[in-house]
């Protein structure tokens, strides 16, 4: 009989999965259906990965077509759970990993991994020379083909993955015909390859397998018909010719060569007739590293380039990207499709003390390179260009034009009339040339760049100090010119760690100077791009070396460069067009660490009247900005008096927006912070901390923003501000509550509650009174705690302070929940969710929640305490809340225990410790443990419950927060009763009462 939602069979079995075509899951003879497209997408994303994490945000990806839903993490998780119960030995086989799931399952449990076995073991067969075992194989797996994979309606991301198998398959398709044809079965599979080249009338190796196989089973005319045809479709649909392999077999066929008895695979290739062209390309360093797909997409272009016309393809990037080497590595991959030779000019758009060459001059060069005697070269300038255009028409070469300066200069260098390749680099995008195929090198990936590391300076000795060389490549900036520069330097000082130079880059101040080498060096690349600049340009750029961060918008260049936000986005192009600045989306640029390192070493080098007006402007824009954002995305908070006038020219419709604000610009925030300080810029260094703390309270960055907001209160005593002082003190009283540092934070609060008495200020007091309240709650000193928030709920009603009234009526349900008092915790946590909701105020209406749903499960009321806990996580989804996060999900899990659904307890829990490994917030960490302990021992894994629970004990210990302190305990005593270990938990269990007794807690709230 089936039970818990699992289909009729035979339990004993594994389950049988196939994915090759619509989904079916079997057991044994029993076809266990499965519902809903978000189970067949989440099931199938996990299988076409099998044995590998699949991150829950890519099973978001793959379950929504469209923009997903807030809920939809915890829908896939809810998803999890019903197929580990409908699927026979769900739990062994989807398993939670990390951030996500892993399907484990073996080779003959998946048609996909058997498919892929067999074409793995068809090319072994191959190599040791066993034909017809191969054929085999490779039927075999082509036999599990049924499909597309979920039948086509598996949306976006399978479909993607589908057609990556589709191509794999057509490709073992096409070794399986080679063999076949090979072993005289060309008139047997006419007809199999009719229906796939119908298929995909467009695949031209399928087209060739076809004509071979009708051109060997007698059927010559057939064979020619099909040339006939794939070059009107292809002329048809895409506007090109057949392939240059295509063609030479059609032109083969009708001289019925007589190769063409033997395989198509070893008909002899027809060499090149040797002529004297010239070859000059640059020797291709053994140890080019990386720019794989670069390289990829420049040998492709080449590949697939139209006849008659020369290939021009256009690498830019900053100098040290690695542009002429990638011009070079292509050149010689694709050296045998260009028999007339190959050229190479370095033009000198961007090279130390040399004028950049001239075409007239650099046309004279290239006929030389070419050996056109002198007397054949012109001496005027349309003579010349003419007759270098007469020596390149007809011949297909390959021509590099290297460190171009300008469009002008190359222009009159391409080949009119020409099959060649033309690669050109440069430091700027040269917009002014037409019918070029453009590439931008950026920075090289990490791992990219430790290959390079590992090719220059010699595995052994980056894999002697792994975690050093790691650095060592972060520094360098993904630049190859910095990273060869860094290895040179290490090569020739064998003496030297890694570590020692990593030690040398850290400092900012010596960077530029540490990676320069025998008169090359990343400054000197940089310099040669800022001098070819306007003044203009180099009077942004400059500015550009004050902003604190390290990406910019529009915006924030318009404040600092007093102007307009289109003139400044204007300026900005350029500066990205000279490859000095990067474009990340539309309206946002970066800083390349090195570009920043020398432009900061200008700005700082030459300071100018402008420039403290200019950080000022800036300062006042991120001020203005980030209040204004706050004070939507935290609705109620108090105004501050005298607070300056800071004009934005956006105003944010709803939290979201406000919050990506925020979000994007923390990092420059927070850096804006320091530079204020630095600079004396004392209202801004005092100002802006609060801000930042308010962030901080939803994403949980409480140990940069704690050092941000020290900085506040260093400046707010500097200008004697007691009212600054008082609000900076607050908030790095909370930021170091969220990290658990109880007696600082207790220590601060009462400073600042000292400082309102001093003012008189009401409101600031009543403030300070009810974080002074949570911080004793946390210390298990509830009774203190239960009369300051008590006391703060009345002055906050009488103040008309709704906001602070809502939080002292949240923090009363959690401090009422405590004491064992469910009723009143269940009244005071409701009306504090009342009044959040009221003033739409989400971030401080999910720990309500949380407080209501503890309430509720006291009562009994387990499935409105779940209710109200499932509220709690998708509204801290919703605006996105990574410090709280954890607690709710342990909330959650705590509830199902209590109800008994132990799978979705355990999936719940497993979750909240993942979000907790990757959250700054300490304060809630030992709840958490808790909370997995509780699943685990209901699970029966003792073990397990004990690790948890002591981890709990460990955290509340080190924290002093007694009341977690006492819970851990209490937990490890039933554990160690179960266990057998009567005295152990005896002790445990004595010193958990001794702590409830202490703060009161009833036995009904242990």
């Amino acid at each position: 009989m089936a039970t818990s939602g699992l289909i009729e069979g035979n339990a004993d079995l594994r389950p049988e999965f196939a994915v090759l075509g619509s989904l079916e899951v079997r057991s044994g003879s029993t076809l266990i259906p499965v519902n809903g497209a978000l189970q067949r997408r989440v099931l199938v994303t996990l299988l076409l990965d099998a044995g590998r994490v699949v991150p829950v945000s890519r099973l978001v990806t793959a379950g929504w077509d469209e923009q997903p839903p807030d809920s939809a993490e915890h829908q896939v998780r809810k998803t999890v759970a019903k197929l580990r119960s409908r699927i026979p030995h769900g739990p062994e086989i989807i398993v939670t990993d990390g951030p996500g799931y892993r399907a484990l399952v073996e080779t003959e449990q998946l048609d996909l991994l058997l498919h892929q076995q067999l074409i793995r073991q068809a090319r072994g067969s191959l190599d040791a020379g066993q034909a017809e075992r191969a054929v085999a194989q490779l039927r075999e797996a082509l036999a599990l083909w049924r499909g597309p994979v979920l039948a086509g309606s598996g949306g976006q991301t399978i479909d993607a993955a589908s057609t990556a198998l589709e191509e794999q398959r057509l490709s073992a398709a096409e070794q399986l015909y080679d063999l076949r044809i090979d072993a005289g079965e060309a008139a047997e599979i006419t007809g199999e390859l009719r229906g796939l080249v119908d298929e995909h009338p467009l695949r031209e190796t399928l087209r060739s397998r076809l004509m071979l196989a009708l051109y060997h089973s007698g059927q010559q005319a057939a064979a020619l018909d099909q040339f006939a045809r794939v070059r009107d479709h292809l002329a048809d649909e895409l506007g090109i010719d057949p392939s240059a392999q295509l063609t030479s077999l059609h032109e083969r066929m009708l001289c019925q060569d007589p190769s063409l008895v033997l395989s198509e695979r070893s008909a002899p290739r027809v060499t090149a007739p040797v002529t004297e062209a010239p070859h000059m390309l640059p020797f291709d360093v053994p140890d080019f590293s990386g720019r794989r797909s670069e390289l990829e997409r420049v040998c492709d272009v080449a590949r697939r380039a139209p006849t008659g016309t020369p290939t021009v393809i256009a690498l830019d990037g900053m100098g040290g990207s690695g542009k002429t080497a990638l011009a070079v590595r292509a050149a010689h991959q694709l050296a045998e499709q260009y028999p007339d030779g190959s050229l190479f000019i370095d033009l000198h758009g961007f090279t130390p003390g040399q004028a950049s060459l001239s075409s007239f001059h650099a046309q004279g060069n290239l006929l030389a390179a070419a050996s056109v005697r002198s007397d054949e070269v012109p001496t005027v300038s349309a003579g010349r260009a003419a007759r270098w255009q007469s020596y390149m028409r007809g011949r297909r070469m390959v021509l590099i034009l290297d460190n171009a300066a300008s469009s002008e200069q190359i222009r009159a260098l391409i080949p009119a009339s020409s099959d060649s390749l033309v690669l050109i680099t440069s430091r700027p995008r040269l917009t002014g040339l037409d019918g070029v195929e453009w590439l931008s090198l950026g920075a090289l990936p990490e791992e990219d760049s430790d290959q390079l590391l590992r090719a220059t300076l010699g595995a052994e000795r980056v894999e002697r100090e792994p975690d050093a060389a790691g650095e060592l490549v972060r520094l360098c900036g993904g630049l190859p010119l910095a990273v060869r520069i860094a290895s040179a330097r290490l090569a020739n000082r064998p003496h030297w760690t890694v570590q020692r130079l990593v030690e040398r880059l850290q400092d900012h101040n010596r960077r530029l100077d540490e990676l320069s080498s025998e008169g090359r060096g990343v400054a000197g690349a940089l310099l040669l791009s800022y001098q070819s600049m306007p003044r203009d340009q180099q009077s942004a750029f400059r500015l550009l070396g004050h902003h604190p961060g390290s990406l910019l918008d529009t915006r924030e260049a318009a404040a600092l460069l007093d102007t307009d936000v289109l003139t400044a986005e204007d300026l900005l192009e350029e500066l990205v067009d000279a490859r000095l600045l990067e474009a990340r989306e539309p309206g946002v640029y970066a800083l390349h660490d090195l570009v920043r390192s020398f432009v900061q070493r200008i700005a700082q080098g030459s300071r100018e009247p402008g420039d403290e007006p200019a950080m000022r402007r800036l300062l006042d824009y991120y001020l203005g900005m980030a209040r204004h954002a706050c004070d939507v995305v935290f609705p109620g908070r108090r105004p501050i008096e005298d607070d300056g006038e800071h004009r934005t020219d956006s105003e944010f419709d709803h939290k979201e927006k406000a919050l990506q604000w925020l979000d994007h610009h923390r990092g420059s925030l927070l850096a804006a912070v320091d530079a204020a300080h630095d600079r004396g810029l004392l209202w801004h260094a005092a100002r802006l901390p609060r801000e930042l703390g308010f962030h901080s309270s939803i994403r949980g960055y409480d140990s940069r923003a704690n050092v941000a907001l020290e900085k506040g209160v260093s400046a707010s005593r500097l200008l004697g501000d007691r009212s600054l002082t008082r609000l900076n003190l607050m908030n790095l009283a909370m930021g170091k509550w969220r990290l658990g540092q109880l007696r600082d934070s207790v220590g601060l609060l009462e400073e600042a509650a000292g400082l309102s008495r001093q003012m008189a200020d009401e409101y600031s007091e009543a403030e300070c009174q009810a974080r002074l309240g949570q911080a004793y709650s946390s210390m298990g000193e509830l009774e203190h705690a239960l009369q300051l928030s008590q006391e703060v709920s009345r002055r906050a009603r009488e103040l008309g302070f709704t906001r602070l009234d809502g939080s002292s009526l949240s923090m009363l349900g959690l401090i009422l929940v405590r004491l064992g008092r469910f009723e009143e915790a269940m009244e005071s946590a409701e009306r504090a969710v009342a009044i959040f909701d009221s003033i739409e105020e989400i971030q401080l209406s999910v720990t309500a929640l949380s407080y209501l749903s503890q309430a509720s499960e006291g009562l009994g009321r387990f499935e409105e305490a779940l209710a109200r806990a499932d509220t709690a996580l998708e509204r801290c989804q919703q605006i996105g809340m990574p410090a709280v996060l954890p607690l709710v999900l342990a909330r959650r899990a705590d509830v199902l225990v209590r109800m008994g659904a132990l799978d979705e307890a355990a999936d719940s829990a497993d979750h909240a410790l993942s979000k907790a490994a990757s959250s700054t917030n300490e304060i809630n960490r030992a709840m958490v443990h808790l909370s997995a302990g509780r699943v685990r021992y209901a699970q029966g894994d003792l073990d397990t419950a004990l690790a948890q629970q002591r981890l709990a004990h460990e955290i509340a210990c080190r924290m002093e927060l007694r009341y977690d302190e006492a819970c851990a305990l209490w937990h490890l005593a039933r554990t160690a009763e179960d266990q057998g270990h009567v005295q152990m938990a005896r002790q445990h269990r004595s010193a958990a009462d001794n702590l409830f007794s202490l703060m009161k807690v009833p036995e009904a709230a242990r």
